[in-house]
């Protein structure tokens, strides 16, 4: 299937959050599905317990040994399903703070040109968890976002003033996201295909110069080898150069 030009540069908004979905993330439980002796009833010493909850997935080494509110790690969008279930809740991570932006903000000040160390998905990440988990957040979500926009402006600042040093080849920014990369890049793109373009114009020049560089090397070696033959038969060619 022929995909429309934008998408065979960058990703859609789609592909993008299914790519991050697949991160991992902690969670709080509020079920329990680790297998347990029922204790109540000693006729049914070898069963579990009827209240254990049993879960299907693909990988399901996670969802059977969870306790409630002991900490596990899941894939993100597990646990969104779970949270939509009202069966845990998402520990938001550290960076995805009051603090902890307020640190990647300074940082961003302080250094005009690095790019602070946030987590590649993290404009993403951000904007899930203020749409599906703002319960689990203990700062309000107005004061997150503010400095999530200060964030991505800075850093959209910095990126422009970083394609100064794009060339045909490449361009090197650390610590971008994914989201950041994928906005620039049909950009980017675009940009480094003129730039060889422009570089290879130059190249024909070059090689035709280089063979006329040879030919004139042949042609300073031929000659050299007829005055040589000259000088050979110099008997037989009279002091006033007239052949005979």
């Amino acid at each position: 299937m022929s995909l429309p030009a934008l998408l065979q540069e960058t990703f859609s908004p789609e592909e993008v959050q299914f790519i991050v979905e697949n991160q991992k993330i902690k969670i709080f439980p509020r079920i329990t599905t680790n297998k347990r002796r029922n204790l109540s009833d000693s006729n049914n010493e070898g069963n579990d317990d009827m209240s254990r909850w049993k879960m299907l997935t693909m990988d399901g080494r996670a969802l059977e040994t969870m306790i409630v509110m002991k900490s596990t790690e899941v894939t993100l969008w597990l646990a969104l399903l779970l949270k939509q279930q009202s069966k845990c809740n998402i520990i938001i991570p550290e960076w995805l703070t009051v603090r902890g932006l307020e640190l990647m903000l300074q940082y961003e000040k302080r250094n005009v040109d690095r790019f602070s160390a946030l987590p590649w998905d993290w404009l993403v990440v951000s904007e899930i968890l203020f749409k599906q988990a703002a319960d689990d957040f203990n700062d309000p979500i107005h004061e997150l976002r503010n400095r999530i926009q200060d964030l991505k402006e800075i850093r959209q600042m910095k990126v422009l003033q970083g394609l100064k040093y794009l060339n045909e080849s490449h361009l090197q920014l650390d610590n971008l996201g994914i989201l950041e990369i994928n906005e620039l890049r049909p950009f980017i793109v675009t940009v480094m295909d003129k730039l060889r373009l422009i570089h290879a114009s130059g190249q024909p020049d070059e090689e035709e110069s280089d063979e006329y560089g040879e030919g004139n090397a042949d042609d300073v070696g031929m000659g050299t080898m007829l005055n040589s033959d000259t000088n050979m038969s110099s008997s037989s060619v009279p002091p006033n150069g007239t052949m005979l």
